[in-house]
């Protein structure tokens, strides 16, 4: 099986196609098991999938590291992109399909843009105080494809207290019966924020997150007006948001940012 290893600034995954022998869901699911795992295989946070579609230039699966379907993610809708221009699969300005919804997509070089559509907070909140471990914080929820939670304050946190805490939240299903993804973040000034990301699927903080990005903009123009565009720097890197607001809760947004293709090769059999 060829793939090629891409990162969204440092969000990392194994990418495949599969157009003219397309393999079952518990294959994709056991392939990313096998595949992900750090230094005992190529390792990954993720394996996009490129699959036919009847409907756009392909269809996109991703799967986490742990074998579970994602029904989006950001960065990885961005890698997924440059791969299908780079292998003649689609044209510079693509439409894909994602279990979000269809995607639509410009490559220009190493930068990739992803038009998400529109998103709202309606079946989330904004400025709800949680508490978990002590620790107080200004939240929101909303739905970018995958649920995201925000979290702003204690910016003193080290990264094991945001593992603890973002698996804390990531599993309180009374909150999220679907899980959660969990965002720490951190406005630097009028139109730069600081976040990482705990990542339903990767269990851990990821270098960056997509949708993790796009849910701290919006929330931070909500918490302290900010406006567009956002840039959000995660800890490989800087995605750029570009959003419209359509009403009170109601946005339609972009996320911009670069990609990297590490090394394309085979799988080998003791992978």
């Amino acid at each position: 099986m060829e793939f090629w290893k891409i990162n969204g600034n440092g969000n990392d995954f194994v990418t495949i196609e599969t157009l003219a022998s397309p393999l079952s869901s518990a294959e994709l699911a056991a392939a990313a098991r096998r595949l992900c795992r750090r230094r005992a295989s190529i390792g990954a946070d993720g394996l996009l999938v490129v699959e036919p579609s009847g409907s756009a230039h392909f269809k996109m699966r991703l799967f986490n590291a742990d074998g579970s379907e994602g029904e989006m993610c950001g960065n990885g809708a961005r890698c997924i992109a440059r791969f299908a221009y780079e292998r003649g699969i689609a044209p510079a300005e693509m439409s894909f399909e994602t279990l979000a919804g269809l995607m639509h997509a410009r490559v220009e070089g190493r930068f990739v843009e992803i038009d998400l559509g529109e998103y709202s907070f309606e079946n989330g909140w904004i400025d709800r105080e949680l508490t978990m471990d002590g620790a107080h914080f200004r939240s929101c929820f909303l739905w970018v494809g995958v649920p995201h939670l925000v979290l702003f304050g204690h910016d003193e946190l080290s990264r094991e207290d945001k593992v603890r805490i973002g698996r804390a939240f990531r599993n309180s299903f009374d909150l999220f019966p679907q899980g959660t993804n969990v965002s720490f973040a951190r406005p630097v000034d009028r139109s730069e924020v600081e976040a990482v990301t705990y990542e339903r699927g990767v269990e851990d903080l990821t270098d960056s997150c997509g949708t993790g990005c796009t849910a701290v903009a919006l929330s931070a123009s909500l918490l302290f007006g900010m406006s567009s565009p956002i840039e959000v720097h995660n800890p490989g890197g800087t995605n750029r948001i570009t959003f419209d607001r359509l009403d009170e809760q109601k946005f339609r947004a972009r996320l911009g940012g670069n990609t990297s293709v590490v090394t394309k090769g085979e799988v080998g059999p003791d992978a």
